[in-house]
């Protein structure tokens, strides 16, 4: 199955509201069995920003990686009306650390059940040395236009990604055309590289969807509009 990775480049950059949404539009448009993985530990968010109840998690995948197979995961996702599954992060505080060879074996066991995984790691760079970040995994880095938010994104793909191209793709959320403090160049400067996706900021359809607890893909508005999905995933940046 194909991996799409979302990493943020600091805490509440929007990352799990974009993976929720990315991997929502993926199973709907593509007609393909899609999981979407929740690692943002100790307490994800993205059972609620789908709006669904789950009654088990992760962690039971991360505490007994021996055991992760077909029929263990069945028992742990959960299903969204969409008909996107979702392996949720556990609504309770855990202490249950998710190790390189625990991921790897859950990655390699929902790679060869599902067309396409996609999985919200927050700003774990913990996780870097596992499958997460092989080659053939498609990461998606989210950003704000903000100086502390691309100054971490300037040193995460000088030190992690520097030799990767079309396998990275440069998420700014949050972005306000016209913003005289980060213009195009200032932004490119930056990042040392051009930016595929610019997510408008829309404060009103984002809460309004945390609310109601509907994904703004299911939505008409601004962010909807320009919510990168899988036909788009490209080096094109976005207009």
């Amino acid at each position: 199955g194909k991996l799409f990775v979302f990493l943020g480049s600091k805490g509440g950059c929007g990352v799990t509201t974009l993976a929720s949404n990315f991997a929502l539009a993926l199973a709907q448009e593509s007609d393909s069995t899609t999981l979407l993985i929740d690692l943002g530990q100790p307490l994800g968010d993205v059972a609620i920003n789908l709006g669904i109840v789950t009654e088990y998690s992760v962690v039971t995948a991360l505490e007994n990686p021996n055991r992760v197979d077909a029929n263990l995961l069945s028992t742990l996702v959960s299903k969204h009306s969409s008909g996107l599954s979702v392996l949720p992060a556990s609504t309770d505080l855990s202490d249950v650390r998710a190790t390189k060879e625990a991921v790897d074996k859950l990655l390699t066991v929902t790679r060869e059940i599902y067309d396409y995984v996609v999985v919200d790691i927050g700003s774990r760079i913990d996780l870097m040395d596992s499958l997460l970040f092989e080659d053939s995994s498609t990461v998606l880095l989210v950003t704000q236009a903000g100086i502390s938010e691309m100054r971490t994104a300037n040193r995460m793909i000088l030190r992690y990604f520097a030799r990767r191209d079309d396998n990275l793709q440069i998420v700014i959320n949050r972005h306000k055309s016209g913003d005289a403090l980060f213009d195009e160049a200032q932004i490119l400067k930056a990042l040392t590289r051009p930016a595929q996706w610019r997510i408008p900021d829309d404060y009103a359809a984002a809460r309004r969807t945390r609310e109601t607890a509907t994904p703004m893909v299911m939505v008409d508005s601004t962010i909807s509009q320009n919510h990168p999905h899988h036909g788009q995933i490209s080096r094109r940046p976005a207009r």
